[in-house]
């Protein structure tokens, strides 16, 4: 079975809160309460998954002459499919069930405010939310995996793994918004978006779900 060794070494919370835009870090007792509902916890992901994979695919169907976007999005979209088949498989092969869609506050917490927002600068609000959905998905990978990596290290090996990818995707994310704004313009957007992403989350940790 894979482990998670000293050549993989986790991110310390201070290591992750100055790697991750975020303005709070979840509560320990949110990865606790994942690693204690290990079947919840992988079903939702696999949904996040799903989620992931056909949001990267919206993004070329609404920027279709994007060319950068498309290019980042159809990688994101294929990258997000090869995450779901890693979860399905652990699903599958411990006979945990599958889950259909369930609702998640967060997530429909950031699209709201697109939603209310519809205006000229759409695309970067867009953009913003996935950059949003990615960090915050890096910092709770990692907060469980801290908790886990000894008590179940497939899962452990799963969650190392999907960390920096989900790093690397908000860094993506971002660049593409930021070519659409002078920088501060984008920067004074950028930060409320964070000061909502932080509020939202101030109303987590209580779920063993991603973004519970």
């Amino acid at each position: 079975m894979p482990r998670v060794t000293a050549d993989k070494p986790i991110p310390t919370v201070e290591e992750l809160a100055a790697e991750l835009p975020l303005l709070s870090m979840t509560p320990d007792s949110w990865a606790r309460l994942a690693a204690d509902n290990l079947p919840t916890f992988l079903s939702d992901h696999a949904i996040c998954e799903q989620q992931a994979a056909l949001f990267g695919l919206s993004l070329i169907g609404h920027y279709p002459d994007d060319e950068p976007l498309v290019d980042a999005m159809s990688a994101l979209a294929a990258e997000e499919v090869s995450h779901l088949r890693r979860v399905t498989t652990i699903l599958r092969k411990r006979d945990w069930p599958f889950s259909k869609k369930r609702p998640n506050p967060w997530v429909s917490g950031l699209r709201k405010r697109v939603e209310n927002r519809r205006n000229s600068l759409l695309k970067v609000d867009r953009l913003f939310v996935g950059a949003l959905i990615e960090a915050r998905s890096c910092e709770r990978f990692t907060c469980l995996l801290r908790v886990i990596q000894d008590q179940d290290p497939e899962v452990a090996t799963l969650l190392h793994d999907l960390g920096p990818a989900e790093k690397r995707h908000w860094h993506m994310f971002y660049g593409l918004a930021q070519r659409e704004l002078p920088e501060d313009e984008f920067q004074i957007r950028w930060q409320g978006w964070l000061e909502h992403e932080h509020e939202l989350s101030s109303q987590g940790g209580i779920a063993p779900t991603v973004h519970g």
